[in-house]
């Protein structure tokens, strides 16, 4: 058998290369974590600077703050109200217990507990906003509630008969007063004007629209009286009028002037009386 060849290889010499290899220098390597390295200290930088930043901003305006409330600036110098022309400024103010020595801040706080005191000592009112002008001039801007109609008291006053069937406190006279609403009379007892108010409600808005005058001087209790804008007056029972009021329009038309349109029993009508004019204020 023929003997294989055996090659002879220097071991230094094989590993020489390799060696070298690994002894040199990479340059690409080595700029590419030099840059992220710088990189990633410039973001970090950055995101410090950011939140000193945002530190020295938020203590800046907490000063500032601190500054405004405990100074006399941050004090209540006016108030102004705004939204209740009828209503006395002056008894808003007091009820509401707001004074001088009082905080903006607070007033702002305490905006649900003024509209809750000052609905109660005023009917008319609904809600207050609390606003303010020039830092320190407060604003209650109040929203009063809709109106229904008036009440006619003695002296020629009137008050307001808000949606919830409550009287309002302030008195108008008859130039403040608006005359596309109907006027509530003779109502001495307030259980009757609420049972007329709870009817008044249910009729067809077009049949609201066409009272004028609305009289609590009835002859029985059940009884309930309107005035029209045509000067018809329709008497009708509490407990049918909402049903029978629809034969209002058809009555009326076979009228030749303002007379009594009588639905209590049945359906008919009559010419008013100089008495009953005079009585339920229609002009002759």
């Amino acid at each position: 058998m023929a003997k294989d060849k055996i090659t002879k290889k220097d071991p230094k010499k094989e590993l020489s290369g390799w060696l070298d290899y690994r002894s040199r220098p990479n340059n690409s390597n080595t700029a590419k974590v030099s840059a992220s390295l710088k990189k990633l200290q410039a973001e970090r930088r950055r995101a410090l600077l950011t939140r000193l930043g945002v530190i020295i901003f938020t203590s800046a305006c907490f000063i500032v703050l601190l500054g405004y409330y405990v100074s006399p600036k941050a004090n209540v110098a006016s108030i102004q109200i705004k939204g209740a022309p009828e209503l006395n400024s002056k008894q808003i103010v007091k009820a509401s217990g707001i004074n001088a020595q009082d905080k903006i801040l607070s007033a702002y706080l305490k905006q649900k507990d003024y509209s809750k005191i000052l609905s109660e000592k005023f009917p008319e009112i609904e809600s207050v906003k609390v606003t303010s002008s020039h830092l320190n001039n407060l604003i209650l801007n109040i929203k009063e509630k809709k109106v229904i109609g008036y009440i006619y008291e003695r002296n020629s006053q009137y008050r307001k008969i808000l949606i919830n069937g409550k009287v309002a406190s302030q008195t108008l006279n008859v130039n403040e007063i608006d005359k596309k609403k109907p006027i509530f009379i003779g109502y001495n007892k307030r259980a009757s004007l609420k049972e007329d108010l709870r009817i008044y409600s249910k009729l067809p808005t077009y049949v609201q629209d066409q009272i004028k005058v609305m009289s609590g001087e009835t002859s029985r209790p059940t009884q309930i009286i309107f005035v029209m804008n045509d000067d018809n007056v329709v008497i009708g029972n509490t407990s049918t009028i909402i049903s029978k009021i629809k034969y209002y329009e058809k009555i009326k038309q076979q009228l030749k002037k303002p007379s009594v349109i009588d639905l209590e029993i049945g359906a008919f009508s009559r010419p008013l009386t100089n008495d009953e004019k005079n009585r339920l204020r229609i002009e002759p």
